[in-house]
C-alpha cells in the first residue's frame, strides 16, 4: 500500500486533492435537496429530452404539462408557426445527462422516490455526473500538460484552473450547466488531437469524430474548436504544406472522423423533423448574432460580465500565449479563443444571462490551462523574488476567485446586473457584512428586449 501512494506523483495528487474538494463542496451544499436547484434555469431544457422520452414518451411535446407530479416544472419549448412543440436547446447535454439519469430512475423505480424525472434520485444524478465529468476533465488536462511540461508547473496549472476560474463555480453550484462537461470533453479531444497528428489510427479516429459531433451538438459555437485542431503546430508555410500532405495520406481517417461526428447528430436531425417538420430548425427565433457589432471590450472587461474582471488569473494565459507566439501551439490557440471571444461577443445576450463571469470561456479552458502553464514555466526560472511574487499574484487571484464565487452564491454577486459602483460596493464581503438590498441601488438591470434588437451596448 506504501508503494502504491509513494508512486503517485505531484501533479496526480493534485487532481485528486481537487476532485476531493469538489465532492466536499457539493455534499455539503446537497443542492438535490433544494427545489430550486439544479434542474433550474437552461438545465430544464438541456435535460427535458430525457424524461420527455422515457418517463412520459412525449419528446413532441404534444401535451407538455402532463406529469406524474405538480414538483415537475415545465418543459421549455418553442412553438413553431404550424403550432408544434420543439425543445429550444440541441440534445447534446441530454446524451451527457443520459447514463446517470438511467441509474437514477432506475433507483427511483425501486424505490418509493417519484420517479417522475425531476425529483430528489435525478438531481443528485446531476450532481454526481457534474464530478464524474469534472475529475476526466482534470485528468486529461494533466495528460496534455505533462506532454510539454514539468510535474511541478502541471501541478501548478491545475490549482489555478481548478480553483482560481469560474470552472469551480459550475463544477459545484450551477450544477448541470453545460461548462464543466464542455470542458472535459475538450480536454479530452485536445490530447487525443495531439496524439493523432503524432500517429493517426482508427480508434483515435472514432473518438474524435465521436466527441467533435457530441461537443458541436451541445454547443453549436463550439464548432470553432475545429481552428484548434486543424491549425495547431503549424506557424509556417512549410508546417501548412505538410498538413495537407498529412491529410492526403490519411484521408481515411479523416472521412471516419466526419463520419463519426455526423452520425452523433442524427438523433437530433430525427428529432427535428418529428417535432418541427423540417431536418434542419433554428429554436432561437429572435435571438442571434450581430457580427458587425461584437462587444469585445464589454466581453472582456466590462463590471457587468467581463471575464477578465471576474477571472483575473487568466490574463496570465494570454501573456502566456502571447509570450510564445511562434510556438507551433500558442498560434493555433490564439486564433481559436480569439475567434471564439469574437463569436461571443456577437451574440445578442454577450453576458450569458444569469451567470458567474463569462461562462462559455470555460469551455476553452483546457487549451488556455496550456498558455497559463508556459507564463509559469517562464516564470519558474527566474530570480528567486521575481518567481515568489508572481507565484503568491497567482494564488492570491485564485483565492480571490474562490471568493467572488461565494459571492455569487450568496447573491450578492448580481448574475446580470452589475456595475462597476456594485462591485466596489461589495468588495471583499460576504451576506453577513451587506445584504442583497444594501447593493440593489447601485446594480443596472440589462434591457433583454432592446439587445435583441441590436442595442448591446449594456
Amino acid at each position: 500500500m506504501k508503494n502504491i501512494f509513494t508512486n503517485i506523483s505531484f501533479d496526480k495528487w493534485i487532481v485528486l486533492i481537487l476532485f476531493f474538494i469538489s465532492v466536499y463542496t457539493v455534499f455539503n451544499l446537497k443542492h438535490w435537496k433544494k427545489e430550486n436547484r439544479v434542474i433550474v434555469s437552461d438545465v430544464v431544457d438541456y435535460y427535458g429530452y430525457l424524461p420527455a422520452t422515457f418517463i412520459y414518451g412525449d419528446v413532441t411535446l404534444t401535451n407538455p404539462t402532463n406529469k406524474i407530479t405538480t414538483y415537475s416544472p415545465t418543459f421549455w419549448y418553442h412553438t413553431t408557426p404550424e403550432g408544434k412543440k420543439v425543445f429550444k436547446t440541441s440534445m447534446g447535454m441530454a446524451l451527457i445527462y443520459a447514463p446517470f439519469f438511467f441509474v437514477a430512475h432506475l433507483f427511483a423505480t425501486s424505490t418509493d422516490a417519484i420517479a417522475d424525472g425531476f425529483s430528489t434520485p435525478y438531481k443528485f444524478a446531476i450532481c454526481m455526473s457534474s464530478l464524474f465529468y469534472f475529475l476526466i476533465g482534470l485528468i486529461f488536462l494533466r495528460k496534455t500538460l505533462r506532454l510539454f511540461f514539468s510535474t511541478n508547473v502541471t501541478a501548478i496549472t491545475l490549482i489555478l484552473i481548478g480553483l482560481g476560474t469560474n470552472l469551480f463555480y459550475y463544477t459545484v453550484i450551477a450544477i448541470g450547466m453545460p461548462h464543466t462537461y464542455l470542458f472535459c470533453l475538450v480536454a479530452i479531444l485536445t490530447f487525443l488531437i495531439l496524439k493523432f497528428y503524432e500517429k493517426p489510427t482508427l480508434i483515435n479516429s472514432i473518438f474524435i469524430g465521436f466527441l467533435s459531433g457530441l461537443v458541436v451538438l451541445i454547443r453549436p459555437s463550439m464548432l470553432v474548436f475545429a481552428l484548434f485542431a486543424s491549425l495547431v503546430n503549424i506557424s509556417s508555410i512549410v508546417d501548412l504544406k505538410n498538413r495537407i500532405s498529412f491529410y492526403s495520406s490519411n484521408f481515411k481517417f479523416l472521412f471516419i472522423l466526419l463520419l463519426m461526428a455526423l452520425i452523433v447528430w442524427l438523433p437530433q436531425f430525427y428529432y427535428w423533423k418529428i417535432a418541427s417538420g423540417s431536418f434542419l430548425f433554428y429554436s432561437y427565433t429572435d435571438e442571434g448574432f450581430y457580427f458587425n457589432d461584437p462587444q469585445l471590450f464589454n466581453s472582456l472587461f466590462s463590471f457587468r460580465k467581463g471575464w477578465l474582471i471576474y477571472t483575473p488569473l487568466m490574463v496570465f494565459s494570454i501573456v502566456g500565449l502571447i509570450m510564445t507566439i511562434k510556438n507551433k501551439l500558442s498560434l493555433a490557440i490564439l486564433i481559436t479563443v480569439g475567434s471564439y471571444i469574437y463569436i461571443n461577443s456577437s451574440w445578442w445576450c454577450w453576458w450569458f444571462g444569469g451567470s458567474f463571469g463569462q461562462r462559455p470561456m470555460i469551455d476553452l479552458y483546457p487549451i488556455l490551462a496550456i498558455g497559463l502553464a508556459y507564463f509559469i514555466d517562464f516564470i519558474s526560472t527566474k530570480h528567486k523574488i521575481v518567481k515568489t511574487s508572481f507565484f503568491m499574484l497567482l494564488f492570491l487571484l485564485a483565492g480571490f476567485n474562490l471568493f467572488q464565487t461565494r459571492q455569487a452564491h450568496e447573491g450578492i454577486l448580481h448574475h446580470d446586473s452589475m456595475t462597476k459602483e456594485a462591485y466596489f460596493k461589495i468588495a471583499f464581503k460576504l451576506q453577513k457584512q451587506i445584504s442583497r438590498d444594501e447593493v440593489a441601488p447601485y446594480l443596472n438591470p440589462p434591457d433583454y428586449e432592446a439587445a435583441k434588437k441590436g442595442n448591446r451596448n449594456q
